[in-house]
């Protein structure tokens, strides 16, 4: 991925995490940093296509310095141009939000409407796309490298198996305990189920890089059933259990 497309889908990444922070100022500074992506996006395509070709480069170097000319040079060349008036007035709320005299703040729905097309433009104009379980994972690593390390709980993904099993990935050192919980915390994510039973959950395990023999994994859920983590007669989690996952690991909610 090149140095600057990183960059922005971090961005849009950051803008996600201070969107669900449910914060005013978080709010704001959300729908500032999609702004930000947007102008960003359309000047690196711009210089690809303006200077010399449609007008001298002293002109597009002072025409870029002003949005409004700039969406009007470069949008209506590209395959997202039915998206142009949109976002003319979503950078005017921006303005508003960044020069207001009074701090304001924006609903969410427009935040992640701005977003949609900050996404649709990486995908119109430079054929990028990631799927939704993608920017989660992205999300997710991005806020766990805000959090100073001293806090940082460990990092947690699911996906699913070519089989229909769960996948943990993770980058964190783990207890035979720890790794049974977050499997049956992410079967019932992930394929809306938890584990069938210890051989099931034993797959999925393996799938993940951490490999339990049946017979000690028979005996870890059996002590984790008598600290009331585990639920007798089936292979699901207690409340206090969820609370331990989502307090000790960062993992999709």
């Amino acid at each position: 991925m090149q140095t600057w497309l990183d960059d922005v889908t971090e961005e849009l990444c950051i803008a996600s995490i201070l969107r669900d922070s449910k914060t005013v100022s978080g709010l704001r500074l959300a729908m500032i940093l999609v702004d930000n992506v947007i102008e960003f996006v359309i000047k690196v395509h711009g210089e690809n296509i303006i200077p010399s070709k449609v007008t001298p480069r002293k002109d597009w170097e002072e025409k870029k310095r002003h949005f409004e000319e700039l969406v009007g040079l470069v949008i209506p060349r590209t395959k997202a141009s039915a998206y142009q008036q949109q976002i003319l007035d979503y950078h005017k709320i921006r303005n508003d939000l960044y020069h207001g005299s009074t701090p304001l703040t924006v609903a969410p729905d427009k935040i992640n409407d701005y977003m949609d097309i900050a996404r649709k433009l990486l995908d119109l104009i430079f054929g990028f796309t990631m799927k939704d379980e993608e920017w989660k994972r992205k999300t997710g690593f991005t806020g766990a490298s805000l959090v100073p390390k001293a806090e940082k709980k460990g990092l947690v993904n699911f996906t699913t198996t070519e089989d229909g099993l769960a996948k943990m990935v993770t980058n964190t050192r783990l207890k035979d305990t720890d790794a049974i919980l977050l499997m049956i915390y992410g079967s019932l994510l992930k394929i809306g189920r938890p584990p069938m039973n210890n051989e099931e959950l034993g797959r999925s395990l393996n799938y993940s890089g951490h490999p339990i023999k049946q017979g000690r994994l028979a005996v870890n859920i059996a002590h984790l059933r008598t600290a009331k983590k585990i639920n007798r007669g089936e292979l699901t989690l207690t409340t206090k259990a969820r609370d331990t996952v989502k307090k000790k690991f960062f993992v999709p909610a």
